[in-house]
């Protein structure tokens, strides 16, 4: 809103509007940021909402920052990893970060609220700080506890730490927007290396899939879903696994208005070499074809893996957490 009035400005030159010569000095002529402070103009027609809108200018001016920061990080570390975490760097998600800030000026302009929000870089940059070490404690004990853990185990602890690494992550990029004096690159290079080894366990830890008649199809289909994510699965290698996922169910088919309707049940039991139960799941899906039989039960096979891929694999077969 403000910059559609600064630009109206711009293009009508020395003539001004007369909600333009009743704008505060401050709207108009933005002060400009400094080694110690961050400043972001908003407006809205409440209290909140022109809060809202200047905390979100101050949160827009970070993204830039870290925008530029994320292109040096990719040539450093690894791409992928990289540029999934600044997917996850949202205007929302900097604003529940921000701390430190006052409101410095506020003014009614009619209906409309403008206000100046300032916000200390050190301030910032400590409280920052202090969340940052707090996580990455707590990632530190989990990657010291791996090499007592099997291979099964430690991917299953590192899975569930990765939530934790992509906050890490903002809160580093955060500081580093900020101006944080500290050396923080040191932190996304662990962070990769966790996440590298993680990839690795995925391919590393073996998974062996049995099924019984009703279930073969789609056991070969969750074998596929898995390879797909570079997680090792298998039906045939089964002495060499380090995982046994047994799949047992049912199937229901049955004819309406033309339409054949396939019902499909699963549970699905997860143990390690040890013959010890890890987890247990049950699962539902149904499919329709008006071809045949055959065609709904392959249509409810694929709504269940769908299921599947958007839960997370590790997820739907209780190894990790959900987190979402």
């Amino acid at each position: 809103m403000i910059l559609a009035i600064q630009a109206c400005s711009l293009s009508l030159g020395s003539k001004k509007t007369v909600k333009e010569v009743s704008m505060p000095a401050w709207v108009l002529n933005p002060p400009v940021e400094t080694s110690e402070n961050i400043y972001g103009i908003g407006s809205g027609f409440t209290y909140n909402e022109a809060k809202e809108a200047a905390l979100k200018d101050i949160a827009s001016k970070l993204i830039i920052e870290i925008s530029s920061q994320s292109k040096s990080e990719v040539s450093q570390f690894n791409k992928n990893v990289s540029s999934s975490a600044n997917q996850q760097i949202n205007t929302r998600t900097i604003e529940t970060q921000l701390s430190d800030y006052k409101i410095l000026q506020s003014e009614q302009v009619g209906s409309e609220i403008f206000m100046q929000i300032g916000m200390s870089r050190s301030g910032f940059i400590k409280k920052t700080s202090s969340r940052l070490k707090e996580i990455d404690d707590k990632i530190k004990i989990v990657m010291r506890e791996l090499p007592r853990k099997t291979k099964l185990q430690q991917l299953i602890s590192i899975q569930d730490i990765e939530p934790s690494i992509a906050k890490a992550r903002r809160l580093v990029l955060l500081l580093q927007a900020a101006g944080s004096p500290n050396k923080t690159d040191k932190y996304l290079s662990y962070y990769n290396n966790v996440l590298k080894k993680s990839n690795s366990l995925l391919y590393n830890v073996r998974f062996n899939v049995s099924s019984d008649t009703n279930t073969k199809d789609f056991a070969k289909h969750l074998v596929a879903l898995m390879s797909n994510k570079n997680i090792s699965a298998s039906i045939s290698n089964k002495a060499n696994a380090d995982v046994y996922i047994n799949v047992k169910g049912v199937i229901k088919n049955s004819v309406m208005f033309s339409q054949n309707i396939s019902q499909l049940k699963v549970r699905i039991k997860i143990s390690d070499k040890r013959k010890r139960v890890i987890s247990v799941k049950e699962y539902e899906s149904s499919g329709s074809s008006p071809s045949s039989a055959a065609s709904s039960v392959e249509s409810a096979i694929k709504s269940m893996g769908e299921k599947f891929k958007n839960n997370g694999i590790l997820e739907s077969l209780g190894l990790v957490k959900n987190n979402v």
